[in-house]
């Protein structure tokens, strides 16, 4: 019984030896195909057709939201205190802060009205160069249904096959 359990152990042994160089063989395959930079197949041996996806750029990178309100209040309170601490009459502290109310709502409209180009010019048409072909009105006609019924004693050029000779 001995005999036959050394010779099992001996050939769980042999074949952990060999999984082991096949693991060893799939890794190095594994890491040459990391290293080297990925590659699309070309489509039937022609250029790839979808070569310009990669050519494109990323998207660009949105610039942090600004907590306007919080500066725009921080600003008229400034502005109160540096009046209350210049010691103004009242009249010409409620003028300050008039202007600087107005300030901040031009600088609102200002941000409103660059937004809204931004918008118009993301989805504005792009420019067509040259001449483009003209429009169809078919396109935007509606549909015509007519059968063989509606055309009277017009010629529809609709014709059965001839007869076959028996």
């Amino acid at each position: 019984m001995s005999e036959r359990t050394s010779s099992d152990s001996t050939e769980v042994l042999e074949a952990i030896r060999e999984l082991s160089a096949r693991v060893g063989g799939l890794q190095a395959d594994v890491n040459a195909l990391r290293s080297q930079p990925p590659k699309l197949p070309s489509v039937d041996g022609r250029r790839d057709p979808l070569a310009w996806v990669r050519e494109l750029e990323g998207p660009a990178r949105r610039r942090p939201d600004v907590p306007w309100l919080l500066l725009e209040i921080t600003f008229l309170a400034a502005v109160a205190v540096g009046a209350a601490v210049a010691d103004l009459r009242p009249l010409v502290v409620v003028a300050l802060l008039a202007g600087a109310w107005a300030l901040v709502a031009i600088g609102e409209l200002a941000g409103a009205r660059a937004t809204r180009r931004r918008a118009e010019a993301a989805y504005a048409p792009m420019a067509v160069y040259g001449q483009g072909l003209p429009p169809d009105p078919s396109w935007f006609a509606p549909p015509v249904e007519r059968t063989v019924l509606d055309a009277g004693g017009e010629d529809t050029g609709a014709r059965l096959p001839p007869a076959a000779e028996s």
